[in-house]
């Protein structure tokens, strides 16, 4: 198989993203609607392209890796080993400690909670991301022999444009049928593959045009993608901000905000994939301590993907008991960030070299993604 440079950069550039919105959500428990907690809801809705990113890796890659003739049930094996374990075990934690609100034990769950939270992903807030995996791997060989149809006949820019226009009606649909029907409804169909089918269709197009890719990119301003990713950060993030300064809160805004959100957001996402490469290719070319600690992180996402709930939560109580701030101070911010990003990195590295680890939390063969 032949490996990108760029991917580990981009899963650590996504890793921090991830981060960021997990830190900055907690604008909630601000007690105003305050420059800081606008602040927070920009920082929580522009980093919201970590998702789409880690997705576009994973088409990439296991694109690449299967190309040609493969066997199904290794591919599937893989899969479980790298994907299942994880989920199950770190469902089982989170289901017994609580990481949003007051940190500490949960007790026993319920059979009732045990199985809506392996079938939704609601353990805790981040692992929706592995119902939403598994299935694109699931289907990943009908996925990609649909994308190679397409590819054979050239039309595979057709198939893209009309994958993304299905995404954003999907949606925009399900926020409408949740606010009609249910929240229940939104729930499940913001976790099904066509929700994030057009990025995961995207990494593959990539990984089999990945000169044609590389030579476009390169022809690009980066000043102008710059701009782009940036135009749309304060496009999305001011349409929300305004929203909650006018209703108070995310929650509380209208279904028009919601939906407008939903059409807007691939135009930020894509060209911020972009961006991310180029800063890859930069960082790969400059070399240098910043690039190998970048690099390092993303080789490890995995793993800090799976634990910086619990570093945030706990890092928080503690920061409040020794310094007496709270989310509701500017200082905690910063600071929970930074110590969220460097002790879920240095437990992944040192837990990543124990036997059996890392097929917990991913040791140096098993990363976000494939």
């Amino acid at each position: 198989m032949v490996w990108f440079s760029e991917v580990e950069h981009l899963r650590g550039f996504a890793a921090l993203a991830v981060i960021a919105v997990h830190v900055s959500m907690n604008y909630t428990v601000i007690p105003v609607v305050n420059l800081l907690a606008l602040l927070d809801v920009f920082v929580y809705i522009a980093a919201h392209f970590a998702v789409p990113v880690f997705i576009v890796i994973s088409g990439w890659v296991l694109a690449a890796r299967y190309a040609g003739e493969y066997s199904i049930r290794e591919f599937y094996r893989r899969r479980a080993k790298t994907i299942l374990i994880p989920y199950l075990f770190f469902s089982a934690l989170y289901l017994m400690v609580t990481v949003e609100g007051a940190f500490g034990f949960a007790g026993v769950p319920s059979p009732e909670r045990v199985a809506e939270a392996l079938l939704l992903g609601t353990a805790a807030y981040h692992l929706w991301f592995f119902v939403l995996i598994i299935q694109l791997y699931l289907l990943f060989p009908l996925i990609v022999r649909g994308y190679d149809f397409f590819d054979r006949g050239g039309a595979a820019l057709y198939l893209l444009l009309s994958l993304l226009f299905l995404q954003v009606l999907w949606n925009a649909g399900a926020h409408l049928l949740g606010a009609f029907a249910g929240t229940e409804w939104y729930t499940v169909l913001i976790r099904l593959f066509v929700s994030h089918l057009f990025y995961f269709v995207l990494g593959i197009h990539v990984a089999r045009h990945t000169g044609g890719f590389r030579s476009a990119l390169r022809s690009l301003s980066p000043a102008g993608m710059i701009a782009a990713a940036g135009g749309g950060a304060l496009l999305l993030g001011g349409i929300w901000m305004a929203a909650v300064l006018h209703y108070g809160s995310i929650g509380g805004s209208s279904l028009a905000v919601f939906c407008v959100y939903r059409l807007l957001e691939p135009l930020y996402y894509v060209p911020v994939v972009a961006v991310l490469v180029l800063a890859a290719w930069r960082l790969e070319e400059g070399g240098g301590r910043s690039a190998g600690a970048l690099r390092s992180f993303g080789e490890h996402s995995y793993g800090v993907y799976l634990v910086h709930p619990l570093v945030i939560a706990a890092g928080a109580a503690a920061w409040a008991s020794l310094t007496g701030l709270s989310w509701a101070d500017w200082l905690t911010y910063p600071v929970i960030f930074a110590a969220a990003a460097v002790v879920s990195y240095v437990v992944v590295r040192g837990l990543s070299g124990v036997p059996y680890a890392g097929y917990l939390i991913g040791g140096s063969r098993v990363r976000m993604g494939p």
